[in-house]
């Protein structure tokens, strides 16, 4: 795992309670079928895949990087939900001055779930 899982976990549930939510609201609020999920989250008992990060990041309105412990800032002005990333992906991303093909579009965002999956 390449992120602290408790210190996200303390995350999630700090702004949980700063927006007064509940776990079931979060459940709701995110589409996650049992608010049971919420808890095993918080309480760093499961890991957070990158889908359900991004689902936190646009509830909570915070970055990425602050939810996954690699910040301290929630600036989310970089924040980008997987769709976006197709579309950035599939126009015009270069890398050393050349074009991503497909295969590399395809590794690099299995690196990244990588990075964020739980192990």
């Amino acid at each position: 795992m390449f992120y602290n899982k408790k210190l996200t976990a303390t995350r999630l549930k700090e702004l949980r309670l700063e927006k007064g939510y509940t776990m079931q609201e979060v459940a709701e609020k995110i589409d996650i079928k049992n608010r049971s999920n919420i808890y095993e989250i918080e309480h760093a008992k499961s890991g957070l895949n990158i889908d359900r990060a991004f689902k936190f990041s646009d509830l909570y309105n915070v970055s990425l990087d602050y939810i996954y412990g690699l910040s301290n800032n929630k600036d989310n002005k970089n924040l980008i939900n997987t769709n976006e990333l197709d579309a950035v992906l599939e126009f015009g991303v270069t890398y050393n001055g050349k074009s991503l093909t497909n295969t590399d579009i395809i590794a690099l965002k299995a690196f990244l779930q990588g990075l964020t999956s739980d192990k």
